[in-house]
């Protein structure tokens, strides 16, 4: 039944290549629903790797719904026609195309922002701690707490205390699903306390923008410098601002200390004036120590800290969580208290013992050295371009993601446009404006999380070529 084989030389890891030519033998239909697969042990011997390497792909195939396991029998592959008719249907459907792009990309090299590398995710410590909650833990498919479960929000109290110097309660953090999620439940009090306007850093999260005015708040443009956000351009209308102080999306910029003050004085002027602290990448800092949070500066409670395992562990894991001033607490529960937490409490269990065991600082220390050499492959690789090319970086250092500023002469929607005609996937600065400045300088945005090192240089290789013919033609009509 084996029709398949797997390459040790390969920089892809092991697991990942049983898992991607099994899932293929499934959706060609070379394994039809209900043939049995051979057992890991059996499994390993064919393949000549270890049991955990076949575990690690069996298990992400029951993950995805590819294959079940039957206690005493074996593993036997799903019906999946289902899921294909849903596909075939919803094919233009924005959030199924973003998922299909990680098993059929139309492109070669995907500079996405937004990933995350999953191929070093401890799926045996998360497997493990997930069989010892079920067979230990049978009260958690019992309704839990509305802000989530207490052993969880524990869990993350202590968590930030350390690494980002918060200070809080575990009673003041609510978990969700997802930071999109609590900035909608936000949302939701903030109309309900009478607040209709917010400004936030421009350019900025976008998506955050989207989800306020979703709810009929206004969002206005601030201005930025080499600083951060310039506190004399927050909207006079605003009592709340939505900033990302540590390192500032897109631009990657790190608000000093006395700017972050003059932040805080401003929210202290009037009663009802708050921040929202976005800090949506603190893990990863290459440079130097992490820097502390802005709440943790903040001695009048006027600061909402929001935080998400999604890029420090897996998208997938959707659970994000905001720690709300004390003043907010009795708001929120009588406005959103009504409403069931969206993580379910055996996802919660899970991530609260991969926390208070040391997993999760083991695993960011292992990704942030992942992330630090592929960081490090991009400098190195544009170093030789930049001088010659009139190009310059920006926002390195932390996060997952490089500001690339074109010449003067080149835009970035047409380097965009002839990257996807060679199979290459950036993104321009410009699709995250609320509004674009006069001065505004033309950048691309460069992540390198979910690359290989070897496709990082060829990449921009390819890249930087798109910009020196475009350079090279703008010279031709001067």
């Amino acid at each position: 039944m084996l029709s398949f084989q797997i390459d040790t030389n390969s920089d892809k890891p092991l697991y990942e290549q049983i898992y991607n030519n099994i899932k293929k033998l499934i959706l060609d239909g070379t394994y039809p629903n209900g043939s049995k697969l051979p057992s890991t042990r059996n499994m390993s011997v064919i393949l000549n790797v270890s049991r955990n390497t076949v575990d690690t792909a069996y298990y992400q195939l029951m993950s995805e719904g590819y294959i079940d396991s039957v206690p005493k029998s074996g593993f036997y592959v799903n019906d999946i026609s289902l899921a294909h008719h849903t596909s075939d249907e919803n094919s233009d459907n924005t959030d199924n195309s973003a998922l299909n792009n990680n098993d059929i990309s139309e492109y070669d090299y995907d500079f996405s922002p937004f990933e995350v590398d999953i191929s070093h995710f401890p799926y045996s410590v998360w497997k493990r701690l997930s069989k010892q909650i079920l067979n230990s833990t049978p009260d958690l498919f019992l309704l839990g707490d509305a802000f989530g479960d207490i052993s969880l929000r524990r869990a993350i109290c202590e968590y930030v205390r350390l690494s980002r110097e918060v200070s809080c309660t575990p009673e003041q953090i609510i978990v969700g699903a997802g930071a999109d999620y609590l900035l909608q439940m936000l949302s939701l009090m903030f109309c309900h306390m009478g607040v209709s306007e917010i400004t936030m850093e421009n350019p900025c999260y976008v998506k955050a923008a989207q989800i306020f005015k979703n709810n009929h708040i206004n969002v206005h443009p601030g201005e930025l410098d080499y600083k951060g956000l310039i506190i004399s351009s927050i909207s006079e209308k605003s009592n709340i601002v939505y900033v990302t102080p540590s390192h500032e999306y897109p631009l990657g910029i790190v608000m000093p200390f006395g700017r972050r003050k003059e932040l805080l004085d401003w929210a202290c002027q009037q009663e009802n004036r708050y921040i929202i602290e976005d800090d949506h990448d603190s893990e990863f800092r290459y440079k130097g120590k992490p820097i502390p949070s802005l709440q943790g500066i903040d001695s009048h409670s006027k600061v909402i800290y929001s935080g998400t395992f999604s890029k420090a562990i897996a998208p997938a894991i959707r659970v994000g969580y905001i720690i709300l001033p004390p003043a907010l607490l009795g708001k929120y529960k009588q406005i959103c208290g009504h409403y069931s937490c969206t993580v379910s409490r055996f996802d919660q269990a899970i991530l609260a013992n991969f926390i208070s065991q040391g997993y999760f600082e083991k695993h960011i220390n292992r990704m942030r050295k992942i992330y630090k050499s592929k960081h490090d492959t991009v400098l190195k690789t544009l170093e030789k371009y930049i001088s010659e090319n009139n190009l310059s970086v920006s926002g390195d250092h932390a996060g997952m993601h490089i500001v690339l500023t074109l010449p003067e002469n080149v835009s970035s929607e047409e380097v965009c446009h002839l990257a996807r005609e060679e199979k290459i996937h950036v993104y321009s600065i410009k699709e995250h404006y609320l509004s674009i400045p006069d001065n505004a300088p033309d950048s691309l945005l460069i992540g390198y999380s979910n690359l290989s090192e070897e496709d990082i240089k060829t990449g921009l290789a390819k890249l930087i070529s798109i910009c020196n013919y475009l350079e090279s033609q703008a010279t031709l009509h001067l």
